[in-house]
Formats: structure tokens, sequence, C-alpha cells
């Protein structure tokens, strides 16, 4: 069965990595300088609820969903069976930095349409458009800009550069990021970089 979406508003990956350098910029600037890994826990559990006004928290999913934002209920929780296994931290790492994403673009985005929705049509239970996912252009997936940015957030770009121009090869990268090797090339291939 296909998967349906909701279409967000359009972007590009150069305006998706501008919006998270301004978090990179705002909470934890030496991702900036050096390759060094964002605290993305410590943002999630911390700072995300004051800057958005959604909960994190962390809690029991439905088998293979490892994370998961509610725009209406304004919550956005992370796995917590992923989180207690120490083989999935880097894996876990990219989730969280997904779900921020989801958070801080996809939250105030699809509230303000649902709201527009409802002085339109005067009726609580006007729900936002599905779209089959392979009909929703790649700009205008939520999925997409949420993975493009959380490779912004977690490997931004200066630093990224900064170290392949220093010799860094995949792992390596993986190592300094703390992401996954798979997360590395796609950064990589976002990028245009060419990595060992």
């Amino acid at each position: 069965m296909a998967r349906k979406i909701v279409a967000a508003n359009p972007r590009s990956g150069r305006d998706i990595d501008a919006s998270a350098n301004r978090i990179n910029i705002n909470f934890q600037p030496i991702t900036l300088k050096q390759p060094a890994p964002f605290n993305v826990e410590s943002f999630f559990e911390f700072d995300l609820e004051n800057i958005s006004g959604v909960k994190p928290d962390y809690g029991n999913l439905p088998y293979g969903i490892y994370g998961i934002t509610d725009s209406e209920k304004m919550t956005c929780v992370i796995s917590s069976e992923m989180m207690d296994d120490p083989f999935q931290m880097k894996f876990a790492r990219s989730t969280i930095a997904h779900e921020i994403a989801h958070v801080l673009t996809h939250v105030p985005e699809f509230r303000k349409k649902r709201a527009i929705l409802r002085s339109i049509h005067d009726n609580d239970h006007m729900s936002l458009r599905l779209h089959r996912e392979e009909n929703v252009p790649i700009y205008r997936n939520p999925e997409w800009q949420a993975w493009r940015y959380a490779g912004a957030l977690l490997m931004p770009e200066s630093t990224f550069r900064t170290a392949v121009k220093d010799g860094a090869n995949e792992g390596d990268l993986s190592e300094l990021f703390q992401v996954n090797r798979a997360f590395v090339r796609t950064r990589a291939r976002a990028l245009k970089i060419n990595i060992l």
C-alpha cells in the first residue's frame, strides 16, 4: 500500500540547510567551527519545547516506528527501545534530528493550514489533504525535508567540508559527527562532495 503524506511548502536544500544552521548558531555554535557532534539529545530534551511549544518525550512506539511528531497534540515521541539500545545510538541521533525538523518546520506550517481550513469551512474536523508520496515532488515532501534538515543539523556543510578537505574518509566522518555511514553518504551526495 502506498504511503500517504501531507505536502509541505516547497523548500530547497539550501533553505533547509540555512534553517538548521540557525539552530547550530544559537544553541551549539562550536559545531560550525570544528567537526563535532551536535548534542541532539540535549537539544531535544531541554531546548525544543521552549522554542516550539511541542512537548518532547520518549516512549514505546509500534514496531518499525522510531519517532513521531503530532502537530495537533503538540508532542514529539522518540522510541525508548531504540534509545536503550547502545548499538542504535548513531541511528537514534539522526532520528531525533529528523523529528526536530518536523517540530520546527512542519508543526507550525501544518497547524496554520488547519486553522485556515477551519476558518474557511467553519468545521473543527477539517483535516489536511493527503497525497500519495510518489505524487509529491521531492521539494514538497516533508520526509525528504526532515532528513535534509537532520543532515544539516548533525553535519553542517562548513565543518563537513573542512573535515573532508583535511582527509577524513567515510568512517572518520561517521565517528566525528556520530552518525551512520549511510547518513554520511547521503549528506555528501546532497552537498556534491566526493569522499573516500
